[in-house]
């Protein structure tokens, strides 16, 4: 399941669940912490202030502080009421008074010379801190054997004119509390955010499920597709769902069967057609070669006989060269040699090698140029080719005593049209015309001599040109076959 598109999204989705989870839980664990410390620091706070009051009324009222045991007796009260421990310090880090403490903690204090329990020296090489200050931990040690978190706030403390003599009493009060529910929390709170990741991942699982199902049901049939196609099969096709990217994909994965099948169908058509043309001569000098060396054609008309053979090879040798000049162009590898030069003039030289034919025809050809002269930027005998073409075409299709008209003119491009009144092209034959071997005149009774290659040439050729070539025809009313070239200014020679 992990190698698949569903595996993967599945993996990716819970682990991101997964993380997202614990670090939330982590984060939300120590911000609990944090504002538990907080909160109860607070409180704390509020424990000092009265005891900083108790101790000033003790001092200033008992003459002295003569009776510590009060004051003893009200830490007691409470430190127990708030859950904490109070110690009263002198600045030297002397325990004074102090409510109960765990005897882990006695034990680990320090007595002065004065028999006084002593703060670590830690705490008293530290820069005594006027006002109030807090710390988290074990307090430099002291609370570590008691397994728990501590937070610990002390106080600055300073009263003046303290009975008998007058003078200033300077210390701190430091007040201790375990945390044993924030503890808790910040363990509890992680884990209850994996307990819930695991769910949401369990749920995410039932809705990925029904979503990646809908996502790769096409991809799953587009596998099984081109599978097919792989073998031949074109009649698969995908159905589109929605309007997605999932269904622009599959709009063009169809789009693509499409072209492929048209491209498989032209193939084969191609390989039949050429199977025709060249099977049709090979058949025709074969049986004439035959019947010269079989004796049944007479030496008297063997020389006819070898004359329709070189007009045979002659037909075979264009064909294949039309092919091999097709297929250069469709893979881009002819070169054009750019000039600038005069169309008009390039089609009345088309016209002067096509005379005889349009003379034994009767045929009526008119040029209807804009101009005297059109120049154009081109490739002269690739153009040349393509009037060529199109021109042999009109006579060829043209009934005697027909007409043919040349026409040229500018806009923003060069237009060329050659235009004829004969039979015309049926319009769901149109779009084919300029496919190889394709042919309109399907009995080939007027057609005997093209093998359907020279509109496809002619098409390549302007297609090099970046330009573009069409055709508009109605049966019965003649075609006209327009293309575009780039325009020029004419050279300094003309």
């Amino acid at each position: 399941m992990g190698k698949s598109l569903f595996g993967k999204i599945l993996t990716i989705l819970v682990a991101v669940l997964t993380v997202s989870f614990s670090v939330t839980g982590v984060l939300l664990g120590v911000g609990l912490n944090r504002l538990s410390a907080d909160q109860k620091a607070e409180q704390l706070q509020m424990v000092a202030e009265k005891t900083e009051q108790a101790l000033e009324y003790f001092l200033k009222q008992l003459n002295g502080f003569s009776d510590s045991i009060l004051f003893t007796n009200y830490l007691e009260s409470v430190a127990e009421n708030s859950g904490s421990i109070i110690w009263v310090a002198r600045t030297d880090g002397s325990l004074l008074f102090y409510s109960s403490t765990p005897k882990s903690v006695i034990d680990s204090l320090e007595k002065n010379d004065e028999g006084w329990y002593s703060l670590p020296d830690e705490w008293q090489d530290e820069p005594l801190k006027r006002g109030y200050s807090r710390q988290s931990g074990d307090f430099y040690g002291l609370f570590r054997g008691t397994g728990e978190e501590w937070v610990t706030v002390s106080k600055y403390f300073s009263m003046p004119d303290v009975p008998p003599f007058g003078i200033t009493a300077e210390g701190i009060i430091l007040v201790h509390s375990k945390l044993p529910t924030m503890r808790n929390t910040k363990y509890s709170v992680p884990r209850i955010f994996l307990i819930s990741g695991g769910i949401g991942s369990l749920a995410a699982l039932l809705l990925v499920f029904v979503l990646t199902r809908r996502l790769v049901r096409p991809l799953a049939e587009m596998k099984q597709a081109a599978g097919r196609i792989a073998s031949g099969d074109f009649n698969k096709r995908i159905a589109i769902r929605g309007e997605d990217e999932i269904a622009e994909l599959s709009r063009s994965f169809n789009y693509m069967v499409d072209a492929l099948e048209n491209l498989e169908n032209t193939r084969r058509e191609f390989l039949s057609n050429i199977s025709h043309e060249l099977r049709t001569p090979m058949t025709t000098i074969k049986g004439f070669i035959d019947g010269i060396l079989d004796g049944v054609i007479t030496s008297e008309d063997q020389n006819a006989y070898l004359s329709l053979v070189r007009d045979e090879v002659k037909r075979m040798e264009k064909l294949v060269n039309d092919i091999m000049d097709l297929a250069r162009f469709q893979a881009g590898e002819t070169r054009l040699n750019i000039t600038v030069f005069d169309i008009n003039e390039n089609i009345r030289r088309c016209v002067i090698s096509l005379q005889h034919m349009i003379v034994n025809k009767n045929l009526e050809l008119m040029a209807d140029f804009e101009t005297e002269r059109l120049f154009v930027r081109a490739d002269t005998d690739a153009i040349q080719r393509v009037l060529l073409n199109l021109l042999h075409n009109a006579v060829k299709f043209t009934p005697e005593g027909g007409k043919i008209t040349v026409r040229t003119y500018a806009k923003n491009k060069v237009y060329v049209e050659v235009e004829d009144n004969g039979p015309g092209i049926p319009e769901e034959e149109l779009p084919h015309i300029f496919d190889r071997f394709y042919k309109a005149d399907k009995s080939r009774g007027l057609d005997k001599t093209g093998v359907g290659l020279g509109l496809a040439i002619a098409r390549n050729i302007i297609l090099s040109h970046n330009e573009t070539i069409r055709v508009e025809s109605q049966e019965g009313k003649g075609s006209r076959f327009i293309f575009t070239l780039p325009g020029a200014d004419g050279p300094d020679e003309y």
